[in-house]
């Protein structure tokens, strides 16, 4: 499937005319029959229903046409990006993490960087670890913001911005709130909220994360697809949602935020790719301490 088949078949819709069709893309109707038949093969199917009098389309054909159209939309904004980047001399820092609540903590970073370099636009991209991996893998991803375990077997420099641990959060209402520090044992009748490990991968030798497995053995706990599902079930009672610190929000109302006992530290900062020579990577690198360790769990509590 290329653009030129796409082409003729969205403008032979619109005009349902094949004649008419080829004029306007300044191509013959021979031409443009043509296309059409190689995108039907390779569709797999009719498009047009077409006799000497009238040209209609099919029910396929009907369904194609608006993703054609998308298609073909996406492709001219891209050129156009294109065209814009190179004659304004714009530059794109392509930035990856697996939570919302890390955005909070580079805006420190990216402030200063719009001052620094205001030709240098930030791509920001929130995925899971696995898709954030391929991204980077493959080059997509200038910047990752991960713990170091999460980078295990990845081509890359890692710089630690700090050691953080997880949280217990909870509704403020919870009988856990009468306690500055909780132990895994008082956590045992309570359902926990975690996040799917393709956010957070196991930590070997983690030995909270050892814990909150064997939990799940015996007791119905809650996984859910991003840090804000799990603070909010938290926030509503239906149980304690343990998160590392990266995926705590600044501004979090209406719970409690508490330390637990058995854990260790985690390895925390960004991944960047070796050799990188772009100045405005080298200054997000060296603003990164300012910016992500800025922020203080200590704070919330």
């Amino acid at each position: 499937m290329n653009t030129q088949q796409l082409e003729c078949f969205t403008c032979v819709a619109d005009k349902l005319n094949f004649t008419k069709a080829a004029e306007e893309l300044y191509l013959s109707t021979p031409t443009v029959t043509h296309h059409i038949k190689s995108l039907e093969e390779e569709l797999g199917t009719k498009l047009f229903h077409r006799t000497s009098k009238m040209v209609q389309l099919t029910e396929t054909g009907a369904l194609f046409y608006s993703d054609a159209k998308d298609i073909l939309n996406k492709i001219d904004l891209s050129q156009k990006k294109i065209v814009k980047a190179s004659t304004r001399n714009l530059s794109f820092l392509r930035i990856g993490c697996s939570s919302y609540a890390e955005l909070d903590n580079i805006h420190y970073v990216l402030k200063d960087m719009q001052k620094e370099y205001p030709n240098t636009y930030p791509m920001i991209y929130v995925e899971d670890y696995f898709r954030l991996k391929t991204m980077f893998d493959s080059k997509h991803l200038d910047i990752m913001l991960a713990t170091k375990e999460m980078l295990k077997d990845m081509d890359c420099s890692f710089k630690k911005v700090k050691d953080i641990k997880s949280y217990a959060i909870f509704s403020a209402q919870s009988d856990l709130s009468v306690k500055d520090c909780l132990s895994f044992e008082d956590l045992k009748s309570y359902c926990l909220i975690t996040l799917n490990p393709k956010f957070i991968p196991f930590q070997h030798g983690n030995v909270l994360q050892a814990k909150i497995a064997l939990h799940s053995q015996d007791n119905f706990n809650i996984v859910c697809e991003n840090d804000q599902a799990s603070i909010l079930l938290a926030k509503s009672g239906y149980g304690v949602a343990i998160l590392p610190e990266h995926c705590i929000p600044e501004n979090i109302k209406d719970v409690k935020i508490s330390p637990i006992e058995e854990q260790n530290p985690i390895e925390y900062g960004i991944a960047y790719q070796k050799k990188s020579k772009e100045k405005y990577i080298k200054y997000f690198r060296l603003s990164t301490n300012r910016g992500i360790s800025k922020f203080n769990i200590l704070d919330l509590l």
